[in-house]
């Protein structure tokens, strides 16, 4: 049974700073039902030494790039497990980690096969479920991502806020390196289409930084993306 927010799925559904009315949150609850007795719940994550590198000092030690250049100096770039990413945004959620956490959870086919059948008998029902699944995913890596912060803070050790493809600046084809490096179609059964969307599609990749020291970080979800001013499911 995963707990999941009736507000959050009523934002998902557009229902912002307006309360559903008794047949919106009718359906609410037994789309909620419904998922709790389809899906089948799966994580899996992995953790990796980090090394943080800024252009600008980068420049200072090759010459590479030219004084000045604003570019260069703020993009950042991002070692871990094999790869070498570049990404503003990742670096600064990053700054003073010394581990990543790989993540990648899903609900399984069960929400996908649900939904597609709902579509065939009432789109209004497939909404509903869509928006409750889109909301039961990420309760259910937030619940995952509460475990690995107590596992760390039992270490002395903190977590940043989880960080996903797709988000600020950090590409989606970075899914591609996280599927592989997690092995999740063998795992826990996630997939990747040609245009780097996961299958089944209640599946949530994301980064975690590991840092020796607490730190207040406001670059979480919405704050960062760079759709967040037109994105209508924006907090």
């Amino acid at each position: 049974m995963i707990n999941v927010s009736r507000k959050e799925i009523a934002r998902y559904l557009g229902y912002r700073g307006i309360t559903p009315d008794a047949a919106v949150s009718d359906e609410i609850e037994r789309a909620v039902g419904e998922l709790n007795s389809a899906v089948s719940p799966a994580h899996i994550f992995r953790e990796f030494p980090l090394e943080l590198y800024s252009a600008a000092s980068e420049s200072a030690e090759t010459g590479s790039a030219a004084p000045g250049n604003a570019a260069a100096e703020s993009a950042g770039t991002i070692s871990f497990a094999g790869l070498s990413v570049q990404s503003k945004s990742l670096s600064r959620n990053l700054a003073g980690c010394h581990k990543i956490v790989i993540l990648a959870a899903t609900l399984g086919v069960g929400a996908d096969r649900l939904i597609a059948r709902a579509q065939v008998r009432s789109m209004t029902q497939a909404s509903v479920l869509q928006a409750a699944g889109a909301a039961m995913i990420e309760a259910y890596v937030e619940e995952v991502n509460r475990k690995i912060r107590n596992e760390h803070t039992a270490e002395g050790l903190y977590l940043r806020p989880r960080f996903s493809p797709g988000y600020g600046d950090l590409p989606l084809t970075l899914q591609k390196d996280i599927i592989r490096i997690l092995n999740t179609p063998k795992t826990i059964g996630v997939s990747l289409t040609d245009a780097c969307l996961m299958v089944p599609s209640k599946s949530v990749t994301a980064l975690i930084g590991v840092s020796g020291n607490e730190s207040r970080c406001v670059m979480a979800g919405c704050e960062e993306c760079s759709s967040r001013n037109t994105c209508v499911y924006r907090r």
